[in-house]
Protein backbone atom coordinates (compact mmCIF):
# COMPACT_ATOMS: atom_id res chain seq x y z
CA UNK A 1 0.00 0.00 0.00
CA UNK A 2 1.25 3.48 -0.92
CA UNK A 3 0.69 6.80 1.11
CA UNK A 4 -1.70 7.58 -1.56
CA UNK A 5 -4.21 4.53 -0.48
CA UNK A 6 -7.22 4.66 1.30
CA UNK A 7 -7.90 2.49 3.97
CA UNK A 8 -10.83 0.36 2.99
CA UNK A 9 -13.19 2.08 5.59
CA UNK A 10 -13.07 5.29 4.02
CA UNK A 11 -14.34 3.37 0.50
CA UNK A 12 -17.02 1.71 2.25
CA UNK A 13 -17.74 5.21 4.14
CA UNK A 14 -17.96 6.99 1.03
CA UNK A 15 -20.24 4.67 -0.83
CA UNK A 16 -22.86 4.95 2.27
CA UNK A 17 -22.97 8.04 2.15
CA UNK A 18 -25.09 7.18 -1.83
CA UNK A 19 -26.77 4.43 0.20
CA UNK A 20 -28.13 7.39 2.52
CA UNK A 21 -28.80 9.99 -0.70
CA UNK A 22 -30.54 6.95 -2.32
CA UNK A 23 -32.98 6.05 0.63
CA UNK A 24 -34.08 9.63 0.28
CA UNK A 25 -34.43 9.18 -3.08
CA UNK A 26 -36.25 5.83 -3.35
CA UNK A 27 -38.72 6.62 -0.19
CA UNK A 28 -40.05 9.95 -2.63
CA UNK A 29 -39.93 7.34 -6.12
CA UNK A 30 -41.89 4.50 -4.18
CA UNK A 31 -44.90 5.85 -2.26
CA UNK A 32 -44.89 9.97 -2.88
CA UNK A 33 -47.09 9.36 -5.91
CA UNK A 34 -49.55 6.98 -4.68
CA UNK A 35 -49.59 8.54 -1.67
CA UNK A 36 -50.43 12.21 -3.60
CA UNK A 37 -53.05 10.45 -5.33
CA UNK A 38 -54.53 8.97 -2.03
CA UNK A 39 -54.94 12.39 -0.71
CA UNK A 40 -57.06 13.47 -3.57
CA UNK A 41 -54.51 14.89 -5.78
CA UNK A 42 -54.85 15.85 -9.47
CA UNK A 43 -52.69 13.44 -11.11
CA UNK A 44 -51.04 16.68 -13.81
CA UNK A 45 -51.28 18.72 -10.60
CA UNK A 46 -48.57 16.20 -8.87
CA UNK A 47 -46.86 15.54 -12.40
CA UNK A 48 -46.32 19.89 -12.55
CA UNK A 49 -44.73 19.68 -9.11
CA UNK A 50 -42.43 17.08 -9.50
CA UNK A 51 -41.06 19.01 -12.88
CA UNK A 52 -41.06 22.24 -11.05
CA UNK A 53 -39.23 20.88 -8.22
CA UNK A 54 -36.63 19.29 -10.97
CA UNK A 55 -36.17 22.26 -12.14
CA UNK A 56 -35.93 24.88 -8.83
CA UNK A 57 -33.15 21.92 -8.13
CA UNK A 58 -31.11 22.19 -11.02
CA UNK A 59 -31.05 26.10 -10.32
CA UNK A 60 -30.08 25.43 -6.20
CA UNK A 61 -26.59 23.27 -7.84
CA UNK A 62 -25.37 26.41 -9.00
CA UNK A 63 -25.65 28.27 -5.61
CA UNK A 64 -24.41 24.54 -3.92
CA UNK A 65 -20.99 24.76 -5.64
CA UNK A 66 -20.92 28.69 -4.74
CA UNK A 67 -21.53 26.94 -0.87
CA UNK A 68 -18.89 23.90 -1.44
CA UNK A 69 -15.93 26.30 -2.61
CA UNK A 70 -16.41 28.96 0.35
CA UNK A 71 -16.69 25.75 2.43
CA UNK A 72 -13.82 26.42 5.67
CA UNK A 73 -10.44 24.99 4.31
CA UNK A 74 -9.28 22.66 7.38
CA UNK A 75 -8.66 18.50 7.80
CA UNK A 76 -11.35 18.51 9.90
CA UNK A 77 -14.13 17.85 7.51
CA UNK A 78 -15.56 21.08 5.87
CA UNK A 79 -17.12 18.73 3.14
CA UNK A 80 -18.07 16.45 5.72
CA UNK A 81 -20.03 18.67 7.64
CA UNK A 82 -21.68 20.04 5.20
CA UNK A 83 -22.84 16.71 3.87
CA UNK A 84 -23.92 15.98 7.19
CA UNK A 85 -25.46 19.65 8.05
CA UNK A 86 -27.68 19.41 5.00
CA UNK A 87 -28.53 15.43 5.24
CA UNK A 88 -29.89 14.96 8.25
CA UNK A 89 -32.40 17.89 7.54
CA UNK A 90 -33.07 16.86 4.12
CA UNK A 91 -33.96 12.84 5.64
CA UNK A 92 -36.50 14.90 7.83
CA UNK A 93 -37.89 16.99 5.21
CA UNK A 94 -38.44 13.40 3.72
CA UNK A 95 -40.23 12.23 6.53
CA UNK A 96 -42.61 15.80 6.91
CA UNK A 97 -43.69 14.92 2.73
CA UNK A 98 -45.88 12.01 4.21
CA UNK A 99 -46.97 14.18 7.33
CA UNK A 100 -50.01 16.00 5.06
CA UNK A 101 -53.48 16.15 7.25
CA UNK A 102 -55.82 14.07 4.94
CA UNK A 103 -58.55 15.92 6.56
CA UNK A 104 -57.23 19.32 5.59
CA UNK A 105 -58.36 21.52 2.57
CA UNK A 106 -57.38 21.12 -0.67
CA UNK A 107 -55.37 24.52 -1.03
CA UNK A 108 -53.66 23.27 2.30
CA UNK A 109 -52.61 19.48 1.11
CA UNK A 110 -51.21 20.84 -2.28
CA UNK A 111 -49.25 24.10 -0.15
CA UNK A 112 -47.91 20.62 2.12
CA UNK A 113 -46.94 18.86 -0.55
CA UNK A 114 -45.15 21.31 -2.96
CA UNK A 115 -43.91 23.03 0.39
CA UNK A 116 -41.59 19.74 1.53
CA UNK A 117 -41.00 18.40 -1.58
CA UNK A 118 -39.19 22.09 -2.54
CA UNK A 119 -37.23 21.86 0.53
CA UNK A 120 -36.53 18.03 -0.24
CA UNK A 121 -35.24 18.64 -3.44
CA UNK A 122 -33.09 21.97 -1.66
CA UNK A 123 -31.32 20.64 0.71
CA UNK A 124 -30.83 17.36 -1.20
CA UNK A 125 -28.52 19.59 -3.78
CA UNK A 126 -27.15 21.34 -0.76
CA UNK A 127 -25.83 18.28 0.31
CA UNK A 128 -24.98 16.44 -2.69
CA UNK A 129 -22.52 18.54 -3.82
CA UNK A 130 -19.82 18.28 -1.23
CA UNK A 131 -21.09 14.85 -1.28
CA UNK A 132 -19.52 13.95 -4.69
CA UNK A 133 -16.38 17.17 -4.12
CA UNK A 134 -15.34 14.95 -1.12
CA UNK A 135 -14.25 12.10 -3.31
CA UNK A 136 -11.69 14.57 -4.88
CA UNK A 137 -10.36 15.82 -1.32
CA UNK A 138 -9.84 12.17 -0.15
CA UNK A 139 -7.12 10.96 -2.82
CA UNK A 140 -5.12 12.29 -5.94
CA UNK A 141 -4.59 8.55 -6.77
CA UNK A 142 -6.40 7.41 -10.27
CA UNK A 143 -7.34 3.89 -8.60
CA UNK A 144 -8.33 5.28 -5.74
CA UNK A 145 -10.73 7.49 -7.36
CA UNK A 146 -12.10 4.77 -9.29
CA UNK A 147 -12.59 2.82 -6.44
CA UNK A 148 -14.33 5.68 -4.53
CA UNK A 149 -16.56 5.85 -7.43
CA UNK A 150 -17.32 2.14 -7.42
CA UNK A 151 -17.67 1.99 -4.27
CA UNK A 152 -20.38 5.10 -4.13
CA UNK A 153 -22.36 2.73 -6.92
CA UNK A 154 -22.35 0.44 -5.51
CA UNK A 155 -23.79 1.73 -2.21
CA UNK A 156 -26.39 3.65 -3.88
CA UNK A 157 -27.71 0.33 -6.33
CA UNK A 158 -27.65 -2.14 -2.96
CA UNK A 159 -29.67 0.49 -1.00
CA UNK A 160 -31.93 0.75 -3.84
CA UNK A 161 -32.05 -3.21 -4.30
CA UNK A 162 -33.19 -4.11 -1.08
CA UNK A 163 -35.80 -1.18 -1.05
CA UNK A 164 -37.01 -2.29 -4.61
CA UNK A 165 -37.18 -5.92 -3.69
CA UNK A 166 -38.52 -5.41 -0.24
CA UNK A 167 -40.83 -2.64 -0.57
CA UNK A 168 -42.14 -1.73 -4.35
CA UNK A 169 -44.19 -5.45 -4.76
CA UNK A 170 -46.19 -4.11 -1.17
CA UNK A 171 -46.95 -0.58 -1.94
CA UNK A 172 -50.22 -1.36 -3.58
CA UNK A 173 -51.12 -3.67 -0.60
CA UNK A 174 -50.11 -0.85 2.22
CA UNK A 175 -52.06 1.74 4.03
CA UNK A 176 -51.30 5.48 3.18
CA UNK A 177 -53.01 7.06 5.73
CA UNK A 178 -51.04 4.22 8.69
CA UNK A 179 -48.13 2.50 6.88
CA UNK A 180 -46.21 5.05 4.86
CA UNK A 181 -45.07 7.25 7.83
CA UNK A 182 -43.40 4.71 9.73
CA UNK A 183 -41.91 3.01 7.25
CA UNK A 184 -40.94 6.32 5.67
CA UNK A 185 -39.65 7.61 9.15
CA UNK A 186 -38.10 4.06 9.68
CA UNK A 187 -35.59 4.07 6.58
CA UNK A 188 -34.88 7.67 6.58
CA UNK A 189 -33.32 6.71 10.24
CA UNK A 190 -31.08 4.52 8.67
CA UNK A 191 -30.28 7.22 6.03
CA UNK A 192 -29.47 9.42 8.63
CA UNK A 193 -27.29 6.75 10.33
CA UNK A 194 -25.24 6.06 6.88
CA UNK A 195 -24.26 9.93 6.93
CA UNK A 196 -22.82 9.95 9.96
CA UNK A 197 -21.15 6.94 9.59
CA UNK A 198 -19.52 8.26 6.62
CA UNK A 199 -18.37 11.63 8.25
CA UNK A 200 -16.78 9.64 10.85
CA UNK A 201 -15.17 7.21 8.23
CA UNK A 202 -13.74 9.41 5.56
CA UNK A 203 -10.72 12.04 5.78
CA UNK A 204 -9.97 14.84 3.50
CA UNK A 205 -6.25 14.60 2.35
CA UNK A 206 -6.37 17.42 0.33
CA UNK A 207 -7.59 20.86 0.29
CA UNK A 208 -7.61 23.50 -2.26
CA UNK A 209 -5.40 26.36 -1.61
CA UNK A 210 -6.79 29.43 0.35
CA UNK A 211 -8.41 31.88 -2.81
CA UNK A 212 -11.16 35.04 -2.82
CA UNK A 213 -14.27 33.62 -4.05
CA UNK A 214 -14.97 33.60 -7.54
CA UNK A 215 -18.20 34.98 -8.97
CA UNK A 216 -21.21 32.97 -10.63
CA UNK A 217 -20.09 34.23 -13.51
CA UNK A 218 -16.18 32.84 -12.93
CA UNK A 219 -18.19 29.40 -11.90
CA UNK A 220 -20.29 29.31 -15.10
CA UNK A 221 -16.86 29.72 -17.39
CA UNK A 222 -15.59 27.18 -15.32
CA UNK A 223 -17.30 24.51 -17.78
CA UNK A 224 -16.89 26.39 -21.41
CA UNK A 225 -12.53 26.45 -20.18
CA UNK A 226 -12.36 23.29 -18.62
CA UNK A 227 -13.04 20.73 -21.27
CA UNK A 228 -12.07 17.82 -19.63
CA UNK A 229 -15.46 18.68 -17.90
CA UNK A 230 -17.51 19.94 -21.13
CA UNK A 231 -16.96 16.48 -22.53
CA UNK A 232 -17.82 14.27 -19.43
CA UNK A 233 -20.95 17.20 -18.61
CA UNK A 234 -22.38 16.83 -22.79
CA UNK A 235 -21.33 12.64 -22.86
CA UNK A 236 -24.02 12.54 -19.21
CA UNK A 237 -26.30 14.36 -21.08
CA UNK A 238 -26.75 11.83 -23.62
CA UNK A 239 -27.08 9.41 -21.71
CA UNK A 240 -30.92 9.05 -22.33
CA UNK A 241 -32.79 5.55 -22.10
CA UNK A 242 -36.62 5.74 -21.13
CA UNK A 243 -36.39 1.80 -20.49
CA UNK A 244 -37.31 2.54 -16.78
CA UNK A 245 -40.15 4.87 -17.00
CA UNK A 246 -41.95 2.84 -19.93
CA UNK A 247 -40.93 -0.43 -17.94
CA UNK A 248 -44.86 -1.59 -16.81
CA UNK A 249 -46.20 -0.56 -20.21
CA UNK A 250 -43.81 -1.96 -22.05
CA UNK A 251 -44.26 -5.53 -19.89
CA UNK A 252 -47.68 -5.43 -20.55
CA UNK A 253 -47.96 -3.68 -24.04
CA UNK A 254 -45.03 -5.32 -25.62
CA UNK A 255 -43.71 -7.90 -24.19
CA UNK A 256 -46.08 -10.22 -22.40
CA UNK A 257 -49.33 -9.28 -24.92
CA UNK A 258 -50.86 -12.59 -25.00
CA UNK A 259 -50.15 -13.49 -22.15
CA UNK A 260 -51.10 -11.19 -19.33
CA UNK A 261 -50.67 -13.92 -16.64
CA UNK A 262 -46.85 -12.95 -16.99
CA UNK A 263 -47.27 -8.97 -16.91
CA UNK A 264 -46.73 -8.73 -13.29
CA UNK A 265 -43.46 -10.76 -12.79
CA UNK A 266 -41.95 -9.35 -16.00
CA UNK A 267 -42.74 -6.03 -14.30
CA UNK A 268 -40.88 -6.32 -11.49
CA UNK A 269 -37.89 -8.16 -13.21
CA UNK A 270 -37.28 -5.07 -15.44
CA UNK A 271 -37.88 -2.38 -12.10
CA UNK A 272 -35.42 -5.08 -10.81
CA UNK A 273 -32.93 -5.26 -12.96
CA UNK A 274 -31.53 -1.68 -13.37
CA UNK A 275 -30.97 -1.22 -9.70
CA UNK A 276 -29.67 -5.11 -9.35
CA UNK A 277 -26.63 -4.04 -12.04
CA UNK A 278 -25.07 -1.33 -9.95
CA UNK A 279 -23.95 -3.97 -7.11
CA UNK A 280 -22.70 -6.46 -9.92
CA UNK A 281 -21.12 -3.84 -12.01
CA UNK A 282 -20.04 -1.31 -9.28
CA UNK A 283 -17.10 -4.06 -7.79
CA UNK A 284 -15.65 -4.64 -10.98
CA UNK A 285 -15.09 -1.14 -11.97
CA UNK A 286 -11.71 -0.36 -10.88
CA UNK A 287 -10.47 -3.55 -12.78
CA UNK A 288 -11.60 -2.76 -15.67
CA UNK A 289 -10.21 1.10 -15.76
CA UNK A 290 -6.77 -0.26 -14.73
CA UNK A 291 -7.05 -2.35 -18.21
CA UNK A 292 -9.30 -0.11 -20.54
CA UNK A 293 -8.77 3.40 -19.07
CA UNK A 294 -11.62 5.57 -18.17
CA UNK A 295 -12.96 6.44 -21.41
CA UNK A 296 -12.34 2.83 -22.61
CA UNK A 297 -14.35 2.24 -19.74
CA UNK A 298 -17.19 4.23 -20.75
CA UNK A 299 -16.83 3.13 -24.30
CA UNK A 300 -17.13 -0.54 -23.61
CA UNK A 301 -20.51 0.69 -21.53
CA UNK A 302 -21.99 2.18 -24.35
CA UNK A 303 -21.38 -0.18 -26.85
CA UNK A 304 -23.03 -2.82 -24.09
CA UNK A 305 -26.54 -0.84 -24.20
CA UNK A 306 -25.92 0.25 -27.96
CA UNK A 307 -25.82 -3.27 -28.14
CA UNK A 308 -28.85 -4.64 -26.15
CA UNK A 309 -30.88 -1.65 -27.06
CA UNK A 310 -30.86 -3.41 -30.84
CA UNK A 311 -30.91 -6.95 -29.57
CA UNK A 312 -34.24 -5.60 -28.01
CA UNK A 313 -35.62 -4.34 -31.30
CA UNK A 314 -35.24 -7.86 -32.71
CA UNK A 315 -36.05 -10.80 -29.79
CA UNK A 316 -40.09 -11.69 -29.29
CA UNK A 317 -39.86 -13.43 -26.32
CA UNK A 318 -40.51 -11.98 -23.04
CA UNK A 319 -37.40 -13.50 -20.94
CA UNK A 320 -34.91 -12.36 -23.93
CA UNK A 321 -35.87 -9.50 -23.87
CA UNK A 322 -35.35 -8.68 -20.15
CA UNK A 323 -32.35 -10.08 -20.12
CA UNK A 324 -31.37 -7.21 -22.98
CA UNK A 325 -32.57 -4.79 -20.71
CA UNK A 326 -30.69 -5.93 -18.01
CA UNK A 327 -27.32 -5.92 -20.33
CA UNK A 328 -28.88 -2.39 -20.99
CA UNK A 329 -28.40 -1.66 -16.69
CA UNK A 330 -25.03 -3.32 -16.98
CA UNK A 331 -23.58 -1.19 -19.66
CA UNK A 332 -25.07 1.86 -18.14
CA UNK A 333 -23.45 1.05 -14.51
CA UNK A 334 -20.15 0.47 -16.21
CA UNK A 335 -20.13 4.20 -17.11
CA UNK A 336 -21.79 5.29 -13.74
CA UNK A 337 -18.17 5.32 -12.00
CA UNK A 338 -16.29 6.68 -14.50
CA UNK A 339 -18.47 9.56 -14.46
CA UNK A 340 -17.44 10.45 -10.72
CA UNK A 341 -13.64 10.02 -10.92
CA UNK A 342 -13.86 12.09 -14.26
CA UNK A 343 -15.17 14.75 -12.52
CA UNK A 344 -12.70 14.36 -9.72
CA UNK A 345 -9.75 14.85 -12.53
CA UNK A 346 -11.70 17.48 -14.12
CA UNK A 347 -10.23 19.66 -10.95
CA UNK A 348 -7.26 18.43 -10.73
CA UNK A 349 -7.15 19.39 -14.25
CA UNK A 350 -8.39 22.74 -13.72
CA UNK A 351 -5.85 23.20 -10.69
CA UNK A 352 -2.89 22.48 -13.22
CA UNK A 353 -4.35 24.35 -16.07
CA UNK A 354 -4.58 27.54 -14.16
CA UNK A 355 -3.36 27.60 -10.26
CA UNK A 356 -6.57 27.93 -8.98
CA UNK A 357 -7.52 24.42 -7.36
CA UNK A 358 -10.88 25.79 -5.27
CA UNK A 359 -13.24 24.55 -8.27
CA UNK A 360 -14.38 21.34 -6.80
CA UNK A 361 -18.19 22.79 -5.62
CA UNK A 362 -18.26 24.25 -9.18
CA UNK A 363 -17.65 21.30 -11.47
CA UNK A 364 -19.99 18.98 -9.24
CA UNK A 365 -22.61 21.41 -9.50
CA UNK A 366 -21.73 21.72 -13.18
CA UNK A 367 -22.25 18.06 -13.51
CA UNK A 368 -25.50 17.92 -11.02
CA UNK A 369 -26.96 20.70 -13.40
CA UNK A 370 -26.33 18.10 -16.66
CA UNK A 371 -27.54 14.99 -14.89
CA UNK A 372 -30.76 16.96 -13.75
CA UNK A 373 -31.46 18.09 -17.25
CA UNK A 374 -30.63 14.63 -18.50
CA UNK A 375 -33.08 13.06 -15.51
CA UNK A 376 -35.69 15.68 -16.50
CA UNK A 377 -35.49 14.24 -20.41
CA UNK A 378 -35.61 10.64 -19.26
CA UNK A 379 -38.60 11.12 -17.74
CA UNK A 380 -40.18 13.31 -20.84
CA UNK A 381 -38.80 10.55 -22.92
CA UNK A 382 -41.10 7.93 -22.16
CA UNK A 383 -44.34 10.04 -22.19
CA UNK A 384 -43.21 11.53 -25.46
CA UNK A 385 -42.56 8.58 -26.94
CA UNK A 386 -46.00 6.95 -26.75
CA UNK A 387 -47.68 10.11 -27.30
CA UNK A 388 -45.84 10.23 -30.54
CA UNK A 389 -46.73 6.77 -31.49
CA UNK A 390 -50.44 7.61 -30.84
CA UNK A 391 -50.48 5.46 -27.96
CA UNK A 392 -53.36 5.92 -24.53
CA UNK A 393 -53.94 4.68 -21.80
CA UNK A 394 -57.08 1.94 -22.14
CA UNK A 395 -55.99 0.94 -25.30
CA UNK A 396 -55.92 -2.61 -27.03
CA UNK A 397 -52.04 -2.99 -28.16
CA UNK A 398 -53.07 -6.47 -29.27
CA UNK A 399 -55.35 -5.36 -32.03
CA UNK A 400 -52.62 -3.32 -33.43
CA UNK A 401 -49.44 -5.46 -34.20
CA UNK A 402 -47.89 -2.27 -35.74
CA UNK A 403 -48.27 -0.32 -32.43
CA UNK A 404 -46.38 -2.95 -30.28
CA UNK A 405 -43.73 -3.42 -32.77
CA UNK A 406 -43.35 0.61 -33.13
CA UNK A 407 -42.94 0.79 -29.70
CA UNK A 408 -40.59 -1.73 -29.22
CA UNK A 409 -38.52 -0.11 -31.90
CA UNK A 410 -38.37 3.55 -30.30
CA UNK A 411 -37.81 1.73 -26.68
CA UNK A 412 -34.57 0.16 -28.16
CA UNK A 413 -33.29 2.73 -30.51
CA UNK A 414 -33.45 6.11 -28.92
CA UNK A 415 -30.96 4.74 -26.36
CA UNK A 416 -28.93 3.37 -29.27
CA UNK A 417 -28.56 6.13 -31.00
CA UNK A 418 -27.98 8.37 -27.80
CA UNK A 419 -25.60 6.47 -26.57
CA UNK A 420 -23.78 6.32 -29.37
CA UNK A 421 -23.51 10.00 -29.56
CA UNK A 422 -22.13 10.00 -25.72
CA UNK A 423 -19.40 7.62 -27.18
CA UNK A 424 -18.36 9.79 -29.55
CA UNK A 425 -18.08 12.63 -27.13
CA UNK A 426 -16.20 10.51 -24.74
CA UNK A 427 -13.70 9.40 -27.32
CA UNK A 428 -12.87 13.87 -27.39
CA UNK A 429 -12.04 13.48 -23.29
CA UNK A 430 -8.40 14.89 -23.69
CA UNK A 431 -7.15 12.69 -19.97
CA UNK A 432 -6.24 9.93 -20.71
CA UNK A 433 -4.36 7.75 -17.49
CA UNK A 434 -0.88 8.91 -19.53
CA UNK A 435 -1.70 12.60 -19.27
CA UNK A 436 -3.28 12.79 -16.26
CA UNK A 437 -0.15 10.72 -14.59
CA UNK A 438 2.08 13.71 -15.94
CA UNK A 439 -0.44 16.17 -14.39
CA UNK A 440 -0.39 14.94 -11.33
CA UNK A 441 3.32 14.22 -10.95
CA UNK A 442 3.29 17.90 -11.88
CA UNK A 443 1.18 19.39 -9.17
CA UNK A 444 3.14 17.08 -6.98
CA UNK A 445 6.16 18.72 -7.43
CA UNK A 446 4.51 22.14 -7.80
CA UNK A 447 4.48 23.10 -10.89
CA UNK A 448 1.04 24.49 -12.97
CA UNK A 449 0.96 25.67 -16.23
CA UNK A 450 -0.30 29.10 -17.07
CA UNK A 451 -3.58 29.71 -17.68
CA UNK A 452 -3.86 29.88 -21.57
CA UNK A 453 -1.90 26.65 -21.97
CA UNK A 454 -3.14 23.21 -22.37
CA UNK A 455 -2.80 19.53 -23.38
CA UNK A 456 -1.10 19.13 -26.79
CA UNK A 457 -0.88 15.78 -27.67
CA UNK A 458 0.61 14.76 -23.73
CA UNK A 459 3.28 17.01 -24.07
CA UNK A 460 4.79 18.43 -20.99
CA UNK A 461 4.78 22.17 -20.52
CA UNK A 462 6.24 24.31 -17.62
CA UNK A 463 4.24 27.24 -16.15
CA UNK A 464 5.29 30.74 -17.01
CA UNK A 465 8.00 32.08 -15.77
CA UNK A 466 6.31 35.28 -14.97
CA UNK A 467 3.39 33.76 -13.55
CA UNK A 468 2.54 34.56 -10.01
CA UNK A 469 1.66 30.99 -8.75
CA UNK A 470 4.64 29.67 -10.07
CA UNK A 471 7.63 28.15 -8.24
CA UNK A 472 9.91 28.76 -11.40
CA UNK A 473 8.42 32.86 -11.44
CA UNK A 474 11.63 34.03 -13.17
CA UNK A 475 12.94 30.93 -14.02
CA UNK A 476 14.57 30.08 -17.48
CA UNK A 477 13.00 26.85 -19.63
CA UNK A 478 10.20 26.36 -22.20
CA UNK A 479 7.62 28.60 -21.96
CA UNK A 480 4.13 27.32 -23.29
CA UNK A 481 2.18 30.99 -23.37
CA UNK A 482 4.97 31.97 -25.78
Amino acid sequence: MNAESLPRSAILGYGLGDAANNIGWQMTNLFLTTYYLYLGMDPMLVADIFLGAHLFQALVYLVAGRITDGRAKDKEGGLRRLVVVFGLPMMISVTLMYTIPAGAPMPVRIGWAIATYLLYQLLGALGGVPYGALLGAMTRDSDDRQRLAASRTFGGAAAGVVLTSTLAPRVNDMDPSRLFLPVVAACCLLGSLGYLIMARTTRERYLPPAAPPSSLKEDLRLLADNRPLLVVCLATLFMTNPVASLAPIVAKEVLTVGNPGLTGRVTFALTLVGVLAGVVVAPCSPWLVQRLGKRGTWTLGGLMVIGSSLAFILVRSAWPAVACIALNGIGVQVITPCIWSMQADSVQYEQWRTGNGNTAGASMAALSITRQVGAAINGWAGPAILSFLGYRPGMNVAQDPALGANMRLAVGLVPAVMFTISVLLIRCYPLTEEVFGRISADLQAGRIQCQCSHIRQGTEHQACPGDPRSPHRGGKGTDACA
